[in-house]
């Protein structure tokens, strides 16, 4: 990224050391393994919902508003019940939102499908309740990590979630094909659930942060503004991708690989993560917009895939630069967060990328449905090409642009 950079086999070396170093720290890998398997519904619900109410209702465009209506329950609560965990703490939200979760998913599993009014009430309910897990993780790392490994650690967790989404759509798909459409949504919840309420009881989510006294407007610095809209175009960009996926398997009659494709596009955000998302994370705010600006290029390629054996490698490419660029963003955010505001300031940051993915599925399904999947690839790629624009603007001499 810029001259006097170690060679890619130091990269990854040096990565693989930063790691090893963050994995070795008390407490850590407890807090990553149960965090991950309650943030596998992140990775589930939207291809679960897309599944059941496509198949139900042959209407792509219908299951991307489902998908949506969801996503936008989680954003708008989501800033709220972070709030709420940094003045109460994070386990009594994590076990009382975890349970109604779980309800509510298996609720959205069975409600009719072509009853829109219990259909939208169940979506928005389900996302509504989702725990907030990935925030309350991010707001222990400060208290888990010297400052010195911070990056690593914020790659570390980014990298690692990827996992989530290699797995969580193959389960989907898993569970789909066995069992019916209905199964993945309950799957969910019970992930969701095992998942909060083990990482509940790691003793640093029972501590309580320091809560400081400062005036409202400063949670909202201009820099924060600017990475929650990056980070929510970002999101735009992969909410349209999921659709485009799933119609494009759909139209060659290999709707089944849907899951396998989108997995295989995780696999390669795990990679890029894994051989050089610490250095990226090293860079901060310099990183991010070329590798934003790398991923619009991949996502414009996928377009040009003439079938699903060449959209496999190019889904792969399109995921390297994903895992480093949120490592990038969640490093950012730390260091932008205020003292006893941690939690809702992620929770903000998980808002902005949830209402990005509403955006992405809403208009994902009208485009695949008016125009073809291929047009839906080039939105996305425009939409990414805008985050690694609007970033630009963070790389000026601070704090955060130091990482």
């Amino acid at each position: 990224m810029c001259s006097g950079e170690p060679l890619p086999g130091q990269t990854v070396e040096m990565a693989s050391a930063s790691y090893r170093s963050v994995l070795a720290t008390p407490g850590v890998r407890w807090v990553l393994a149960t965090s991950l398997v309650g943030r596998l519904p992140a990775a589930m619900v939207g291809l679960a919902i897309i599944l059941r109410v496509a198949h139900g209702t042959g209407s792509y465009a219908t299951a991307g508003a489902a998908t949506a209506l969801y996503v936008v329950g989680a954003a708008a609560l989501g800033p709220v019940v972070g709030r709420v965990a940094d003045r109460v703490g994070r386990r009594p939200v994590l076990v009382a939102t975890s349970v109604l979760d779980a309800v509510a998913l298996v609720a959205l599993s069975r409600v009719p499908v072509h009853d829109t009014g219990l259909l939208v009430a169940a979506a928005i309910l389900a996302g509504g309740a989702t725990p907030p897990v990935a925030a309350a993780v991010r707001s222990l790392w400060p208290v888990l990590v010297d400052a010195d490994a911070r990056h690593a650690v914020y790659a570390v967790d980014s990298t690692l979630q990827e996992l989530t989404f290699v797995l969580g759509p193959s389960v989907v798909a898993a569970v789909g094909a066995v069992f019916g459409t209905a199964a993945p949504l309950v799957v969910s919840g019970l992930c969701g659930l095992v998942g909060a309420l083990a990482f509940a009881t790691s003793p640093a989510v029972g501590a309580r942060a320091p809560r400081a006294h400062h005036a409202r407007q400063r949670l909202f610095s201009s820099r924060l503004v600017v990475l929650l809209a990056s980070a929510g175009l970002l999101l735009l960009a992969f909410g349209m991708i999921d659709v485009a996926v799933v119609a494009f398997a759909g139209t060659h009659h290999r709707a089944d690989e849907a899951g396998l494709l989108l997995g295989t596009w995780s696999l390669g955000s795990l990679v890029g993560g894994a051989t050089f998302g610490a250095r990226a994370g090293v860079g901060g705010a310099r990183s991010l917009p070329p590798l934003l600006a790398a991923s619009s290029a991949s996502f414009a390629l996928l377009a040009a895939a003439p079938g699903l054996s060449l959209l496999y490698p190019l889904l792969f490419v399109a995921g390297l630069a994903i895992a480093p660029s949120f490592g990038c963003v969640y490093a950012i955010a730390g260091s932008l967060a205020p003292e006893g505001s941690a939690v809702e300031v992620f929770s903000w940051l998980s808002s902005a990328v949830l209402a990005g993915a509403a955006a992405g599925a809403a208009i994902g399904g009208v485009v695949v449905q008016h125009l073809g999947s291929r047009d839906d690839d080039l939105g996305a790629a425009t939409a990414a090409l805008l985050a690694a624009g609007i970033t630009i603007g963070l790389r000026r001499p601070s704090r955060v642009a130091r990482g």
